[in-house]
């Protein structure tokens, strides 16, 4: 899920400009300041969630392997509650069923790499 903030073109051109002198992405600026100056004090709790459901992911690899391997699952409470081709179907398949809830969708691979794509601003321009 990408969230888009509309900018005045002045600024946009400015973060820039501020980030290709860092050699950042706009995105990276944008986030890093918005990060340092907001209250996350809920990220904590989020975080969390999305560690138990990487666990149950981990501890349920053995039996994925036998069942699912190649697909993509969707883990929710520690069970598997979607199988799917598609990781951004699955995502949205979970959030029909459950709402904007922390789970962990991962492909099921012997070697499957431990990816998270987490939600972040997307600066737009006019």
């Amino acid at each position: 899920m990408q969230n888009m903030v509309k900018l005045p073109q002045d600024l946009y051109d400015a973060i820039r400009k501020k980030a290709a002198a860092q050699q950042k992405t706009t995105d990276a600026l944008v986030i890093e300041w918005v990060s340092e100056h907001i209250d996350q004090s809920d990220t904590s709790e989020i975080t969390q969630a999305f560690e138990q459901e990487v666990a149950a992911f981990e501890k349920l690899k053995p039996t994925l392997l036998e069942q699912y391997t190649g697909k993509f699952v969707a883990i929710y409470q520690g069970n598997v509650v979607a199988i799917g081709d598609d990781k951004l179907n699955l995502l949205d398949e979970v959030r029909k069923r459950f709402g904007h809830v922390v789970c962990y969708i991962e492909k099921v691979a012997i070697d499957s790499p431990r990816t998270a794509r987490i939600p972040s601003l997307h600066v737009a321009h006019k």
